[in-house]
């Protein structure tokens, strides 16, 4: 799918779609005699896609009139009349026959839910706060992904370019990994967000994670980036790096310690969880689990329906592998093998075993280059360095910035396996040492997929 020639216009005529569940429960409360407005907001803010719908239009009678913007959903369904409401929020698209293929679905339904996520976390920190400008903020936090639940139904491609991008680690936030994915279609940003925040009057959007439309005070700017972050990071797990750091800046936005802080977003993230479970939405409470060691890999949710990078994949290649023979350890080893040439294509390692007198290791497996000097066996008590190593499963990169430090706990034969920037991985079966493997690596984007893959493979090294 491409985005249609005047995607800006298209937006204006074509509002979001909204599920089915929502529409069906909001036709039939507008077909009461009475309108209990409290139960009408209650259901429009369940879809961004309803309330942009509403504090748009009603923003546009205002600004007619040359009067100020709705200021909660309960102030623009006043305006707008039930009469209004009757007739057209009916007429609003059913998301499930606006999107029929599963795929596209299925992301633009992470994405609701992801802006449901923020919201409630949102909401737990203006009443913390004691804040009276409760309602806008939320809306505003509802709406922070408007442009991404667009681009879903227009384009899925262009949004599963940008979370590859974030994913990747090419671009740092998803709001300019968006950027970066309009701009490959000739959509300029600034004419993108003032089109769309008069139209559908966006409180804020926060393309760039950092700049805002100023309509929100700042506080409630920084609540709604923080709301828009911690909702995106924890789909691939709460223990993220970014989620670490946004946990920090909420901390202080609260004036709350860490734990205090942790414990509130946990306890909104499981809420959510349970009220998204009838919805059959995916929530991050599931990735709630402690864990005693920083993960080396973040995937993000499954029904985004990214395509593995060359990480995921060689780890679901040496599954396959893994799983396909006898668990050995010389099979994961030659298991492990092939996943270094093939799929990451780090072709020059090392494999050594220790010897039967347990005091030397000695080359099984070189494809290190004919040009560089291998020696044949190595003594553990003239290596420092590597009888350390050799005390469990340990990994240890060697690289320029730390190989001159390294060099006095090795003998010449130990200078010699690492003349080259390398990985150094050591393998122990019972906690005995069994096996020294030394991949060589190209640069510095090396080292995380193959501390990833080492990880995997420990998972199936029960010995």
């Amino acid at each position: 799918m491409t985005l249609p020639a005047d995607w800006i216009a298209h937006l204006q005529q074509t509002p979001l779609p909204v599920r089915a569940e929502v529409h069906r429960q909001l036709t039939a409360l507008l077909q009461r005699d009475e309108i209990d407005q409290g139960e009408l907001v209650g259901w429009l803010r369940r879809d961004p896609g309803a309330c942009g719908f509403v504090m748009g239009s009603a923003a546009r009678v205002q600004r007619a009139k040359q009067r100020d913007a709705p200021h909660s959903l309960d102030h623009a369904l006043s305006l707008l009349g039930d009469t209004w409401s009757r007739q057209q929020i009916p007429k609003l698209p059913i998301l499930e026959e606006t999107i029929t293929d599963e795929l596209q679905l299925a992301g633009y339904l992470v994405a609701v839910a992801r802006s449901l996520h923020a919201a409630r976390h949102a909401e737990s920190w203006l009443v913390e706060l004691r804040d009276t400008s409760y309602e806008i903020v939320v809306v505003a936090t509802l709406l922070h992904n408007f442009i991404e639940l667009a681009l879903w139904r227009d384009a899925p491609e262009l949004m599963r370019l940008a979370l590859t991008q974030v994913r990747d680690n090419k671009i740092s936030t998803l709001g300019h990994a968006i950027k970066s994915a309009l701009q490959t279609e000739g959509i300029t940003l600034n004419l993108l967000e003032k089109s769309l925040n008069d139209f559908y009057y966006l409180p804020t959007q926060l393309f760039e994670d950092e700049a805002a439309t100023p309509i929100l005070a700042r506080q409630h700017q920084t609540i709604v980036l923080l709301a828009r972050r911690i909702s995106f990071f924890s789909e691939m797990g709460w223990y993220h790096p970014q989620i670490i750091a946004t946990q920090k800046e909420i901390s202080d936005l609260l004036k709350r310690d860490c734990a205090a802080t942790d414990q509130l977003i946990h306890q909104v993230a499981v809420q959510t969880a349970r009220e998204f479970e009838p919805m059959g939405f995916y929530s991050t409470a599931a990735l709630l689990i402690d864990s005693a060691s920083v993960p080396r890999h973040w995937p993000l949710p499954a029904q985004y329906g990214l395509q593995p990078n060359t990480q995921e994949q060689a780890l679901l290649n040496f599954s396959r592998r893994a799983t396909s023979q006898a668990l050995t350890p010389n099979n994961l080893i030659k298991s492990l093998m092939s996943c270094l040439i093939e799929d990451l294509k780090l072709v020059e390692f090392i494999i050594l075993s220790r010897t039967s007198s347990a005091l030397n290791l000695q080359v099984n497996v070189n494809k290190r280059g004919s040009g560089s000097a291998i020696p044949k066996e190595v003594t553990l008590a003239e290596n420092p360095l590597l009888a350390r190593l050799m005390t469990g499963m340990k990994g240890l990169v060697i690289s320029r910035e730390n190989r001159y430090k390294l060099k006095p706990l090795l003998d010449v034969n130990g200078h010699m396996l690492i003349e080259k920037d390398c990985f150094l991985q050591s393998l122990s079966i019972k906690n005995e040492p069994f096996v020294l493997i030394v991949i060589d690596t190209r640069s510095e984007e090396d080292i995380a997929p193959i501390r990833a893959l080492m990880t995997h493979l420990q998972t199936f090294w029960q010995f």
